[in-house]
This record gives C-alpha cells, structure tokens and sequence, in this order.
C-alpha cells in the first residue's frame, strides 16, 4: 500500500507539473496576444494615422471646431466688451474676422477654381469622345 500511495503521489506530482508547464504557456500566449492587441490599437489610434486614413472627415471635423470655437469666442467676447466698453480688443478682433472673410473668399475661389477645372476637363472629354466617334462613322 505504502508503495500505492507513492505511485499515486508521484502521478499527482507529474500532472501537476504538467498543469503548471500548461498555465505557463497559456500565460505567454496571453502577453504576446495582448502585447499584439496594445500595439494594433495604439498604432490605429495614433492621430498621424487617423489623418492619412480619413483625411477630408479630419479636414471638415477641423474646420468646424474652428467655426465653434470661434462663434462661441467672439460671442463670448462681444459680450464682455459691451459690458465692460474697453476697446484693446477691438483691433484682434477685426484682424480676426478678416483674415476670416479672406480664408473664406480664398477657399470659395480655390473650389470654383477645381470645379471649373473639372467641368471643363469634363467637357473636353465629351467634345473629343463625340469627335471620335463621329470620325470612326
């Protein structure tokens, strides 16, 4: 029986070694996995790649915090200027909305500019295409 016991105890000894050697590699699989998920994640989530896989929603969503934080900066400071009468912001002010109305003007010309660029590439395209055709005939 004694001997029993120790073939039984030496069995448990052996399992549990193997257990052990098991959880050891599941702990290791699990590091590098999350080592793996951490560094997928910081590298989708770093801004420069944000910018280069969604560059016009980055450009739009820009612009319009900058309209935001604008309107509510003015307006906020309007209204602290009426009250309070100084006028040292006046002239920051008035730069500021007019290197607005410029920007705005600036980006109006450069989307008629490209819009007419493309209607006239496109028209050009239909003029040669129908011209083509009308040769082949």
């Amino acid at each position: 029986m004694p001997e029993d016991k120790k073939e039984k105890l030496d069995e448990i000894e052996e399992k549990k070694k193997e257990l052990q050697a098991e959880l050891d590699r599941i702990q290791k699989e699990l590091d590098t996995s999350f080592d793996e998920v951490r560094s997928d994640v910081s590298h989708k989530l770093k801004p420069s790649e944000i910018i280069k896989n969604h560059p016009i929603p980055v450009v739009g969503l820009s612009v319009l915090v900058g309209f935001l934080v604008s309107y509510r900066s003015s307006s906020s400071k309007s209204a602290s200027s009426s009250a309070s009468g100084s006028s040292g912001d006046g002239f920051t002010s008035l730069l500021m909305k007019e290197l607005k109305k410029l920007a705005t003007r600036k980006a109006v010309s450069v989307a008629t500019d490209y819009i007419d660029q493309f209607l006239e590439s496109k028209k050009e395209e239909t003029l040669t295409g129908t011209n083509g055709t009308e040769e082949s005939e």
